[in-house]
């Protein structure tokens, strides 16, 4: 992988990481189920938004909303 690209890759794989590890915990100490779909098209989308928010600008390289740096 091209070295100017890793570190938002990394970042993108440690948000999805963090967010399949919190649905499982959902489901097996909270009795909660998100569909897969909704995991991805919500929850993982509006954390992304919350990162590039916090100023983890290196997101939008990999198609992050850019408008929400705005």
């Amino acid at each position: 992988m091209h070295s100017s690209l890793r570190k938002e890759f990394d970042s993108t794989f440690m948000l999805v990481s963090w967010q399949v590890w919190k649905e499982r915990n959902r489901r097996v100490f909270g009795g909660e189920q998100h569909q897969a779909a909704a995991l991805v098209s919500g929850i993982i989308i509006k954390e992304g938004r919350a990162w590039v928010q916090a100023d983890a600008k290196f997101m939008a390289a990999l198609g992050w909303p850019a408008a929400v740096l705005n």
